[in-house]
């Protein structure tokens, strides 16, 4: 009789273990700092916010549209408190300047050290003209030349390859919203603009910007100001700026009628190295997984693949680099 006892208290004690609820994991909401509304980055940001909402149990995200990288790095560095859950959109330049001590970094990066979790997407730049005089950027001496808000990175890349090419001093440069600088182009208040496509480095995929595709439907002879290679080179080894340089056959971009140079800035989502390495983690693997879904917010996130998510990217951190290699993304 005892020994029957004995049996059925180690058959409820081993029924409650079993019954016992698995420990879970505290929830953790990051914030996400994207970009300004309108060009895509935010409202991608948006589908991952649903997509974590969904798919994990503990890990939430609430993307927040701002005024650009050179912002989210000055909020970054001034957020070290919020550094194990603040996700933000970085470019390369920003913290190249940074490292220069150039306002409004004049106290350069302090203790943050950037980390990458995937890409967010490779804005490729052009300047733009319907001239015919205008066959390559030595041309824009003494022509009205139109850049995006004086305080972004795209415009200060542009500068400096103007620079380069010792024609920055002979243009009449004015600073517009990109939407006006299309608007400009098409009623020729001005003669040479910026504008930019979306690219999947990895696939050498072209996204549309509303801008091209306005030029396009024009029925105008619109066309890109081609880049001399040794300009970009001289601009990225000479002057530090850190943008990549492209060789686009022809027949790539939409209004392309031969093979050109170009640069880009990849861009990438950013976590400072401190970041928990499990939350990381679970960020990527859930991207990966459901690509397809961020596919489907269009516009920049209409070319992302698997593939371009870590392509080109150096300083991963380790939860992403497992979530890649478990993926068969990485090595």
């Amino acid at each position: 009789m005892t020994r029957f006892v004995r049996f059925a208290l180690s058959l409820v004690v081993a029924g409650a273990a079993t019954a016992a609820p698995a420990q879970t994991r505290a929830p953790v909401t990051l914030t996400h700092l994207t970009a300004p509304a309108g060009i895509g980055e935010y409202e991608w940001g948006l589908t991952i916010d649903r997509i974590l909402a969904k798919q994990s149990t503990w890990l939430r995200q609430r993307s927040q549209p701002t005024q650009g990288y050179i912002y989210n790095l000055r909020t970054a560095i001034d957020g070290s408190a919020n550094w194990k859950t603040m996700v933000f959109n970085m470019d390369p330049v920003s913290p190249w300047l940074a490292s220069k001590k150039q306002p409004p970094f004049e106290n350069g990066v302090g203790k943050l050290e950037l980390r990458a979790l995937m890409n967010a997407t490779w804005p490729a730049w052009f300047l733009m003209t319907q001239s015919a005089e205008v066959k390559s950027i030595k041309d824009l001496a003494g022509r009205r030349v139109a850049l995006g808000p004086k305080a972004g990175t795209a415009s200060l890349m542009m500068e400096e390859t103007l620079k380069a090419a010792g024609v920055y001093d002979k243009i009449t440069l004015q600073y517009l919203s990109f939407a006006d600088i299309t608007n400009g182009l098409l009623d020729g208040t001005i003669d040479v603009g910026l504008a930019n496509l979306w690219m999947n480095g990895a696939d050498n995929k072209i996204g549309p910007t509303q801008g091209i595709i306005n030029l396009q439907a024009s029925g105008k002879p619109f066309r890109y100001v081609p880049f001399d290679r040794a300009i970009l080179e001289k601009t990225r080894n000479e002057r530090g700026v850190p943008y990549r340089i492209l060789s686009i056959p022809n027949g790539t971009l939409p209004l392309q009628t031969e093979a050109m140079s170009a640069y880009a800035n990849p861009d990438y989502v950013a976590v400072d190295k401190d970041f928990p390495e499990e939350t990381a983690y679970e960020y990527v693997r859930l991207v990966i997984r459901h690509i397809d879904e961020l596919n489907k917010t269009g516009g920049i996130a209409s070319i992302f693949t698997r593939e371009f998510l870590p392509f080109g990217l150096d300083n991963l951190h380790p939860g992403a680099i497992r979530a890649y290699r478990e993926a068969g993304l990485l090595k």
